[in-house]
């Protein structure tokens, strides 16, 4: 029976903690370890993992006695894991219902697939909604098709929040990169491919809280930010562990095409609905990366991003009137 081991990195999650640990423990999969790694935090979590681990022997509680950063988390769960599998699952996130055993069964049947994403990152609340049935199946991609993926739509469809990885693929990857804020799952999806082929699953993996205290939540309303990382990621991955992969130089030009792109319609947006600061912000930024556009909108943009033309409408549409 192949075993995973899931690292729950906590920063002051207490509340959060049971529901994570739970949502991992009732996946049906026999032999699974979790490591509950937390990062001094001020509130009741310590007590809450501690709790939770006297109720389970699977369950490790790894305690910080200073704020190291989540990398430092992150990276620790990678040095722990000694399991066929590995997954971080950050301690404000749910597995989604039996996809860990739908993500391992898949990487068994495919050996030369290094790791595995979820068809999407459903969102939710403070209050959990009712399970509903997710759909079976999953394709397999070659990892540079994926990573080729991930350039033409600057990420934001690789599924990569969670990441079901072979445990000899993550060791080869390495470590999470304390200089990517908020993108490092991208990143880290990213050299994966570079390393194997992706198990891409029909259902969701993980499911995403949205709270005020989510680390991503710097990045929402922030558009310019948002882009600003993703270059960052492309940019790291291209200089690194992806300089030597096929057609290196072409997919960074296009990763980084893609964002001024988005950047310029986002521009646009911004601009009409009476966001002029933020919009000519991003202007500059989409022109900085790709001067051309100031000649050549990036009309097929529209056209190859779902909704992109119909949200353009709208603004406009809705300026004019």
């Amino acid at each position: 029976m192949p075993s995973v081991d899931v690292a729950i990195p906590c920063y002051n999650y207490a509340h959060f903690l049971p529901q994570c640990v739970g949502s991992v423990l009732s996946q049906d999969v026999d032999e699974v370890r979790v490591f509950i790694i937390d990062n001094a935090s001020t509130d009741n979590s310590v007590a809450v993992a501690r709790q939770l681990a006297e109720t389970d022997l699977r369950i490790q509680v790894i305690c910080h006695e200073k704020n190291l950063g989540p990398h430092a988390s992150f990276n620790e769960g990678i040095d722990l894991a000694r399991a066929d599998y590995f997954l971080i699952l950050c301690a404000d996130d749910l597995l989604a219902a039996g996809a860990l055993k739908r993500g391992i069964e898949a990487l068994e049947r495919n050996r030369h697939a290094a790791f595995a994403v979820g068809a999407g990152t459903p969102s939710v609340g403070e209050t959990l909604p009712l399970p509903t049935e997710q759909p079976e199946g999953w394709e397999v991609q070659s990892g540079q098709a994926y990573i080729e993926q991930c350039c033409r739509t600057v990420g934001d469809n690789s599924g990569a929040h969670a990441i079901l990885a072979r445990n000899s693929a993550q060791r080869a990857a390495g470590y999470y990169r304390a200089s990517l804020v908020h993108m490092d799952d991208l990143e880290m999806a990213l050299r994966l491919g570079s390393i194997g082929s992706v198990i891409r699953l029909r259902s969701a993996l993980a499911i995403q809280r949205m709270h005020t205290t989510n680390l991503l939540s710097a990045l929402w309303g922030d558009r310019l930010k948002d882009l600003q990382e993703r270059e960052a990621t492309f940019n790291s991955f291209f200089r690194l562990e992806g300089r030597n992969i096929p057609r290196s130089v072409e997919l960074h030009r296009i990763a980084k095409r893609r964002i001024a792109e988005t950047a310029f319609w986002s521009a646009a947006s911004h601009v009409y609905r009476g966001k002029t600061s933020a919009g000519l912000a991003l202007l500059k930024y989409s022109l900085a990366l790709s001067p051309s556009l100031s000649l050549f909108p990036p009309v097929r943009h529209l056209f190859r991003t779902n909704g992109a033309l119909k949200r353009v409408v709208e603004v406009i549409w809705g300026g004019a009137r």
